[in-house]
């Protein structure tokens, strides 16, 4: 790993993580009207979360990133800019999948007051973030 001098770290993530958890938890507490509005941030949480994992990798393994590119929130393209890249990120199968609907969650989480979201997907997603991060943590990303 090159682990250029960029001011993401894994700490970051770790802190969308809780608040993602948080604010799920406090959801499935309220009632369907107040928990809408909780979702939302849970899912913009958790598609940062993505984002960061995503990104993290492409700063550790590329030593000239395009800053264009990077400046992104759409995790499918994060994702096809690291594979035009010819390096090799670690992207959960679940969450490359669901990228288009993960990235929705960025602004649409926020703004959107139309937009629902299961609490058993973002449960499902968080999860699987989870899992993401630990495996990263794993293989020295700090």
């Amino acid at each position: 790993m090159s682990g250029n001098n960029y001011p993401l770290n894994m700490e970051q993530i770790k802190a969308d993580l809780f608040v993602a958890k948080a604010t799920i938890d406090e959801a499935k507490r309220r009632t369907p009207k107040a928990a809408k509005y909780l979702k939302g941030q849970a899912g913009y949480h958790l598609q940062q979360a993505a984002e960061k994992l995503i990104k993290i990798q492409i700063y550790y393994l590329e030593q000239q990133p395009d800053l264009k590119r990077m400046y992104k929130h759409s995790l499918n393209e994060l994702i096809q800019y690291a594979k035009s890249l010819g390096i090799s990120i670690v992207v959960p199968q679940y969450i490359d999948e669901k990228s288009l609907l993960i990235t929705s969650w960025e602004a649409e989480g926020r703004y959107d007051v139309h937009m629902i979201v299961k609490i058993t997907q973002l449960e499902k997603t968080f999860s699987e973030i989870e899992q993401w991060y630990e495996i990263l943590k794993k293989n020295g990303y700090k």
